[in-house]
C-alpha cells in the first residue's frame, strides 16, 4: 500500500466523518422543528375543545367554607332550636349533674325531682329552658328567653323496639355539619365501614337516594312532612335497605333492615332491591351531632332492636356496643379528618355532588340558610 492511497484513505474518512455530523445536525434541526410543530398544534387542540366543551356545573367554595368550622354566632338561627344534651337514664338519682360542652360553652346539666333539669353556665351563670321528651333532656339555647317551639316528639324508637344502648361520646375531634354529612352519606360504606357493620358488603353498580319526588310504592318512606317548612328531610337508600332522615338541628335517624339477627355485629348482609320494611329484623340509631367547640362535636348515640330483647340484660353489654360505636367513628374519622384539614386550607370539599349527596347537600343548604349565607351561596346544583 503506498503513502499516497493511505492519505486518500484518511481524507475520505474525514470528510464522511464531517458529513455525518452535519447530517446529524441537520435532521436533529428538522426533528426540533417538528417537535415544535406537533406541540403548537396539540396546544390548538386543547383550545378548540375548551372552547367546544361546556365546563361541568358544581359549586362554588363558599358553599361550604371554613366559615362552617366555626361555632354558630349568637344570632344564628341554628341556636333556635331544642338540643338533646342527654339520656334521662343516664341520672341514677336527684341531684345528679353533668358537665358539658355546647356552643363554644361549658354548661351544668343538674336533676332536681322527677323530671325537672336545671342548665346553667359555668361562664356567666346564664340558665337556659330545658325539657324532657323521648327520653332526652334538652335544652334551648336561642336568643329567646323562653322557646318559640313545642318540644319535638320524633326521637323515640319505632314502637315494638327495645332501647339496648344509649352512649355519649364527648369529644369527637371534627366540626359536627362535617359528621352531619358524613352519617347522612351511606355511599362511602362499603369502601370505609369494611371492619363494622357494612363488612360483607358487596360493592352495588349504582347507589340511589330515593327523596320525596322519586318516591315509589314500596321505597319504606315514613312521611314527617316538607324538608324546607319543617327541617327534615329523608328518603330510602337503593340498594340497600335502609331509610334515613335528617332531623333539625344536628340529628340523624335511620332504619335499617337485616337478613340476619347477627348482622349488627359481623356486617348486615342484603338482599338488592329488598327494603327496610321488608326486611325480617331491624335496626334504629338516632345520632344527635352537637357542636360543641370549634371544630369539634359531642355525639350522642341511641340504638333499638325489633328482636333480642334479652340480650339487653347481658353483663356489660353496654361496653361491647361502646366498642363497636367506636370502631365504627373511628373508620368515618379516615374521611371526616381530611375533609376537615382541606377545608381550612381552603379546600373546596363540595365541588361536584351527585344525585346519592342528596341528603347530605338539604342539611348544608338548610345550614347555610341558618347561618344568614346569602341566597347564592346556597343554591344546589348536581350533576
Amino acid at each position: 500500500m503506498t503513502m499516497r492511497s493511505v492519505g486518500t484513505r484518511r481524507a475520505t474518512a474525514v470528510r464522511w466523518t464531517r458529513g455525518g455530523r452535519r447530517g446529524t445536525r441537520a435532521r436533529g434541526a428538522a426533528t426540533e422543528a417538528a417537535t415544535g410543530t406537533d406541540a403548537e398544534t396539540a396546544r390548538a387542540r386543547v383550545e378548540t375543545v375548551k372552547a367546544v366543551v361546556k365546563p361541568r356545573g358544581g359549586l362554588r367554595k363558599e358553599f361550604a367554607d371554613e366559615r362552617s368550622l366555626a361555632t354558630p354566632r349568637e344570632d344564628s338561627k341554628v341556636r333556635e332550636f331544642w338540643f338533646p344534651v342527654m339520656f334521662e337514664s343516664k341520672f341514677k338519682e336527684n341531684d345528679d349533674e353533668f358537665e358539658f360542652n355546647l356552643l363554644d360553652e361549658m354548661w351544668v346539666l343538674r336533676k332536681l325531682t322527677g323530671s325537672e333539669y336545671v342548665c346553667e353556665s359555668k361562664k356567666s351563670r346564664r340558665t337556659l329552658s330545658t325539657g324532657v321528651k323521648d327520653g332526652l333532656v334538652m335544652v334551648w339555647p336561642g336568643t329567646c328567653e323562653a322557646p318559640t317551639e313545642q318540644l319535638p316528639s320524633h326521637f323515640a324508637p319505632p314502637s315494638g323496639y327495645t332501647i339496648h344502648a344509649e352512649l355519649i361520646i364527648d369529644d369527637v375531634p371534627v366540626e359536627h355539619g362535617l359528621l352531619m354529612e358524613n352519617l347522612l352519606d351511606l355511599a362511602h360504606a362499603p369502601f370505609t365501614h369494611t371492619g363494622t357493620f357494612a363488612k360483607g358488603w358487596g360493592v352495588p353498580n349504582m347507589v340511589k337516594f330515593a327523596s320525596s319526588k322519586l318516591r315509589k310504592s314500596g321505597d319504606g318512606w315514613h312521611d314527617m312532612g316538607n324538608f324546607l317548612a319543617n327541617g327534615k328531610s329523608e328518603g330510602s337508600w337503593k340498594p340497600y335497605p335502609i331509610d334515613m332522615k335528617f332531623l333539625a338541628p344536628c340529628m340523624v335517624d335511620s332504619h335499617i333492615g337485616l337478613a340476619q339477627a347477627g348482622a349488627v355485629g359481623s356486617g348486615a348482609q342484603f338482599k338488592e332491591g329488598v327494603t327496610a320494611d321488608e326486611c325480617p329484623k331491624h335496626l334504629h340509631q338516632l345520632h344527635v351531632c352537637l357542636p360543641s367547640a370549634p371544630g369539634r362535636t359531642r355525639l350522642l348515640y341511641r340504638m333499638s332492636l325489633d328482636f333480642a330483647n334479652w340480650a339487653q340484660y347481658i353483663p356489660g353489654i353496654e361496653m361491647i356496643w361502646t366498642e363497636m360505636a367506636n370502631q365504627v367513628l373511628g373508620e368515618d374519622l379516615r374521611l371526616v379528618v381530611g375533609q376537615q384539614d382541606r377545608m381550612q386550607r381552603g379546600g373546596r370539599v363540595w365541588a361536584h355532588p351527585v344525585a346519592y349527596d342528596k341528603l347530605g347537600l338539604h342539611y348544608r343548604r338548610w345550614r347555610n340558610v341558618m347561618e344568614g349565607r346569602d341566597v347564592e351561596e346556597c343554591e344546589v346544583e348536581m350533576s
